[in-house]
């Protein structure tokens, strides 16, 4: 099977795979990076390599835009004093030549029928003829013509490191990317090879600074560039990202990145010599060209049909003229004398989309030489014209155009390492001397001008060429350098490459740079070979000195696209259930947290505020679809959070979550769920939890609906315990910032479709709530999966009225404490034979019998008339129940063997229970103590009821078009009566009651089972305060009700007090309440009874008998019944009525 040039392993990881911290942290992909790399991953270290460029076009360094070319250094140039004492006296580095060259395997263009003599190599060849008469005439050695050793490969096959290798095409792309799979570029080398071994290779990762690690190692600083991520630069680049490097620290950024990083790193505390960033080289490049000459040289990059057409290699010859007599060389005497003196030239080629430009550039720097011409040559120079406009108008690659006929030159010389590099406002400096004016320079190109000239070329010059006679240098040396007298005050690092603390000899213990860096001489060569053996001696000395002992005899076998590395440490941790759309965003939030936090967000962030406690979040998520179960869509969160008061340093956000619209808490409610780990720099490990909350309170309010999306209330965890909270918001700012960051992890013309879904899907979400209250017309919530187990009674029993009606009284008990009074719990108006009593329900994590029989109490439940028997409850009235009252206390006391109860009451039930005691049906002396909640005797009805309450019009209409009976649930139930089916006058209904008004946009919602409840006795509960198993389970405790009982609710509600059924309590006397102890219990949201009610009754009972025996509760946030059936009504409310009950039986 034909193998693709691309055909080698994958050797990146995500961002959000890097673990906290690493034997050895490599920055950097060039030569030197991989070297160290390969090496410590082959000592059997935990290798981490962070590299600025994505794969495939920046992992490897500038090992990817150069030509490729292994030359060694000339032993007098190693000699030279710039180098320690170490190379120095001992300039040999011929055995770690010889390990870059078995790893890169250079090797010259063959001379072979398939690879037929280049135009340009012929014309290099016939340069070197005419340089080498200057070189005679100046008494030199005679300059030699020689073809480069080329890290490419000619041939198919498999290189050192097991990948394979396909033939060069002669394309020439060498320097801008060449993608035919030849180059034996650092990725397929040593990378490959450091990721065969178990190292971890992370893309987008500009490391800015290095700190000391409080005990030993270092922490490296690192923006992650991710896409999309630069829209928020400030905060990428103000948020980093670390890794902590345990035992080594390699930097092989790069001359330029190096020495940046160091730079900064100073700034930032790391003491460091003060030549860190001087006496940078150049290389003494110069490039040059030769334009429109007579010849086709076909120097411009890029395939061609004719083989023979093909400018090959980007560099594929050289001139040599470094070799000089010995005696010279001892001498130094005259410009052309000494090892600075020597120089090479190699051919080139001109990059492909530059050809235009700098066919332009070089007509203007040749136009004056051009006019001058026609006078001495007019039929020459006519020739020359006619090329030139052969090229402009028919393209770079015409046959005998100008631009075929220009052949590129670089030289490699030597300057005076005068190259400073500082840091300006944070940004690298770059400044040097104009070394097109030095005298070395000048003779270099008045010796190649007379060869150009010889081939009817003019001579150009590069594209930065000005008045400053400025050299575009390809290979910048230097920044750290090596010192040649073994301290700081020579140099950045010594001759293994550690870096100094500062003036004298010690070095930081780990800290090594590895690259052109510490090359403190221009090489007059191109440096690629020096830089990779004097990585490979830097770290072959510094695991010596730790006793390491690097594996380089094992073999890696055939490395492909499909291979596992033979040593990993990644175990993969992607969920199998979810799917990746292919897209990604950005979000920056900001907000202010409490250390620790307070009782509730909103109060954590005003004392973040008032402490100046910021918190900042920068995360990028990565959007995946679930297969199954769980919500849709999840995002899985890499970032940063950075908050002085948990860390000193950015928190690293790493496989994070956020899942989209998971149901609230609340009722119709959904949130945006994070859940993200922090690592600190200091070794701790928080979780972040953050929610948004979407609700109907957002309903046709824009300014609630975007608070709703861009505020998440957040708390910080550790060990299980919340050490802080706060809020975290998206400014409108980054909010449109926000919009410009999705990107296409992949292929966005494939991925697009699943991105349409996912905004789509993100769009129908928020409109369910903005159009919330109209919901209900085309959309019905389904009820979940989940099934309630309702508490059974220990025992149920009928009881008997004094009318001869029976009734149904339940015992819940535990393990009941003797000395502990029973209960007797009276509903309100819930329908016929509802599946739970409110005070039962199996919704609530605590209901309100599970709380007292679990403290020790025997708890009965009356089911009223009302709620019992067909035939009766729809001729009974709520006069009538407080008969069944009295039969459950005298039941009790029979059981009980005369022990007195304690009633807690509600709505209805209490009335009746006042009732009773108003008129003598129930004995005062029967009753320990009572909690009546919302209403006893006195009864205020708010707005809206007593706007349904001041006619019995609606109560008549809905008698003619539907009968005596009120359906509120459609569940089938063991009585005839209903057992039915909503018809459309019930569908009608459920339309009108979904306009039903209430106080607050939060109680909007869209169960039409909830809109029964108000529209027959007012909205009953703060839905805030429900949960949603709850609230979507409303028609399991409340039925419907006869009209008859409505009636009556209604005009004892509009008459402000108790009614018989349309006349007052006959015979009612206060006076029978004196000496029963009353808590009086109202929610301040009340919207069936004013809080006003139990008020004036708490009021009245006070003046008549004292104030001894009463007691008000007034239950902040909450409504009519959630006092009882609400999610935290356990802690808000029923520790207040077991507080009145304790006190009672003391």
């Amino acid at each position: 099977m034909e193998s693709r040039p691309d055909n080698y392993p994958r050797l990146t990881l995500p961002i959000s795979e890097l673990k906290p911290a690493y034997d050895a942290v490599v920055i950097g992909s060039g030569y030197g990076a991989g070297v160290a790399a390969s090496r410590m991953a082959r000592a059997g270290k935990t290798v981490a390599v962070l590299e600025l460029g994505a794969e495939w076009r920046g992992l490897g360094g500038g090992s990817l835009i150069n030509a490729g070319v292994f030359l060694e250094a000339a032993p007098e140039i190693m000699q030279m004093s710039a180098w320690p004492e170490e190379i120095r006296e001992s300039p040999s580095l011929d055995e770690y030549y010889a390990r870059a060259s078995s790893m890169l395997q250079p090797s010259p263009y063959p001379e072979t029928k398939a690879h037929p003599r280049l135009n340009k190599m012929r014309h290099l060849e016939e340069y070197a003829q005419l340089l080498s008469q200057d070189d005679n005439s100046l008494g030199k050695v005679k300059s030699t013509f020689s073809r480069t050793p080329l890290t490419t490969t000619f041939q198919a096959g498999r290189n050192s490191t097991g990948v394979a290798m396909q033939p060069n095409q002669g394309s020439g792309h060498e320097s801008t990317g060449l993608n035919d799979g030849s180059k034996n570029s650092v990725p397929v080398t040593y990378l490959a090879d450091a990721w065969n071994w178990g190292a971890e290779i992370f893309c987008g990762c500009e490391v800015r600074y290095v700190e000391r690690g409080v005990g030993l190692g270092y922490t490296v600083y690192f923006s992650w560039r991710g896409k999309g991520r630069d829209c928020f630069k400030e905060d990428m680049e103000a948020q980093l990202f670390w890794v902590t490097a345990k035992e080594f620290c390699f930097l092989g950024a790069g001359a330029l990145g190096t020495t940046e990083i160091l730079l900064r790193s100073k700034e930032h505390g790391l003491r460091l010599s003060p030549t860190l960033g001087r006496n940078m080289s150049g290389n003494g490049d110069l490039l040059v060209f030769g334009y429109n000459g007579r010849k086709d040289i076909n120097g411009i990059a890029g395939l061609s049909n004719n083989s023979s057409n093909k400018p090959g290699p980007t560099i594929t010859s050289m001139i040599d003229n470094r070799r000089h007599k010995h005696s010279e060389s001892r001498s130094g005497s005259g410009p052309g004398s000494g090892p600075l003196a020597g120089y090479i030239i190699e051919d080139g080629c001109i990059p492909e989309p530059f050809a235009p430009v700098i066919q332009a550039l070089l007509i203007g720097q040749t136009l004056r030489h051009e006019l001058f011409s026609f006078f001495h040559s007019p039929w020459t120079q006519f020739c020359r014209t006619i090329a030139a406009l052969n090229s402009l108008l028919r393209g770079p690659y015409v046959s005998g155009g100008a631009i075929q006929r220009t052949s590129t030159y670089l030289i490699m010389s030597h300057d005076s390492n005068e190259i400073t590099l500082t840091l300006k406002d944070d940004k690298p400096y770059l400044r040097g001397v104009g070394e097109g004016r030095s005298k070395n320079i000048l003779r270099i190109k008045d010796s190649l001008e007379r060869a150009i000239k010889h081939a009817g070329a003019s001579m150009g010059f590069s594209y930065f060429y000005g008045r400053n006679q400025d050299e575009v240098s390809v290979h910048v040396l230097g920044g750290a350098n090596m010192s040649r007298d073994g301290t700081g005050r020579e140099g950045v690092t010594n001759h293994r490459g550690q870096v100094y603390t500062g003036h004298d000899s010690e070095v930081y213990p780990g800290l090594v740079c590895c690259d052109a860096s510490v090359i403190p001489t221009s090489l007059g060569v191109n440096p690629l070979a020096t830089i990779t053996a004097l990585a490979e001696r830097s770290v072959a000395l510094v695991a010596e000195e730790s006793e390491l002992v690097i594996d380089l005899e094992t073999s890696n076998g055939d490395l492909d696209v499909d291979s596992r590395p033979r040593v990993s440490n990644y175990k993969g941790s992607l969920d199998k259930g979810l799917i990746s759309t292919g897209w990604q965003f950005t979000e920056a939030l900001e907000g202010y947290i409490s250390v620790p936090g307070g009782s509730s967000s909103e109060i954590s962030e005003r004392e973040g505020k008032g402490s100046s406690s910021a918190i900042r979040m920068l995360l990028t998520v990565e959007v995946q679809r679930r297969v199954q179960g769980g919500p849709r869509y999840q995002g899985v969160c890499t970032g940063t959070v950075s908050c002085r008061a948990l860390s000193r340093r950015a928190m690293r956000v790493m496989r994070g979550e956020v899942d989209f619209f998971v149901p609230g808490n609340s009722v119709d409610s959904t949130t945006l769920r994070y859940r993200l780990p922090l690592q600190t720099v200091e070794g701790e490990e928080l979780m972040l939890v953050g929610t948004k909350t979407i609700d109907s309170s957002s309903a046709f309010s824009v300014s609630r609906l975007w608070k709703a999306t861009t505020v998440v209330n957040v708390q910080v965890i550790s060990q299980g315990e919340s050490v802080g909270a706060g809020v975290l918001r998206i400014p409108l700012s980054s909010f449109q910032r926000q919009i410009r960051t999705f990107r296409s992890t992949g292929s966005a013309f494939t991925a697009l479709p699943a991105l349409l879904m996912f905004l789509l899907y993100f769009i129908l979400q928020i409109s369910l709530f903005f159009f919330h209250p109209l919901i209900p017309r085309w959309f019905t919530p389904e009820k979940g999966g989940r099934v309630f187990e309702a508490k059974q009674p220990l025992s149920t029993h009928e009881i008997s009225a004094s009318d001869g009606v029976n009734v149904k009284l339940e015992l819940y008990s535990r393990e009941p404490v003797e000395s502990k009074p029973p209960i007797l719990f009276l509903p309100g108006v819930t329908g016929l034979n509802p599946q739970h009593s409110i005070y039962t329900l199996p919704f609530q994590p605590t209901n309100m019998v599970d709380y007292f029989t679990s403290h020790g109490y025997s708890c009965y439940v009356l089911a009223p008339r009302w709620s019992y028997n067909a035939r009766i409850a729809e001729d009974c009235t709520v006069f009538d129940s407080r008969l069944d009252i009295a039969a459950a206390l005298q039941h009790i006391s029979h059981e009980t063997k005369g022990q007195k109860p304690y009633i807690i009451a509600h709505c209805q039930g209490s009335i009746a229970l006042a009732m009773g005691l108003l008129d003598g049906s129930i004995q005062s002396s029967q009753i320990l103590g009572i909690t009546a909640n919302s209403v006893f005797i006195t009864q205020i009805f708010p707005f809206w009821n007593a706007v349904k309450a001041s006619s019995p019009l609606l109560i008549r209409l809905y008698e003619f078009l539907d009968g005596p009976y009120f359906p509120i649930s459609f569940l089938p139930t063991k009585e005839k009566m209903d057992k039915r089916k909503k018809d459309i006058l019930q569908h009608a209904l459920d339309f009108i009651l979904s306009f039903y008004p209430v106080p607050h946009a939060r109680d909007l919602c869209t169960s039409s089972t909830c809109h029964r409840t108000s529209f027959a006795f007012g909205l009953l509960w703060n839905h805030q305060n429900l949960s949603p198993e709850t609230h979507n389970n409303i028609d399991r405790f409340f039925m419907g009700t006869y009209t008859k009982l409505l009636e009556h609710v209604v005009r004892t509600g509009s008459r402000g007090g108790c009614l018989e059924y349309k006349q007052a309590v006959p015979d009612a006397s206060l006076e029978r309440l004196r000496g029963v102890p009353i808590l009086f219990m109202s929610g301040s949201k009340n919207q069936v009874f004013s809080p006003e009610s139990t008020l004036r009754d708490y009021e009245l009972l006070r003046r008549e008998f004292g104030e001894g025996l009463y007691r008000r509760f007034l239950v902040e946030g909450y409504g009519h019944l959630d006092t009882i059936v609400g999610d935290r009504a356990v802690q808000d409310v029923f520790w207040r009525v077991e507080a009145h009950l304790e006190g009672l039986s003391k």
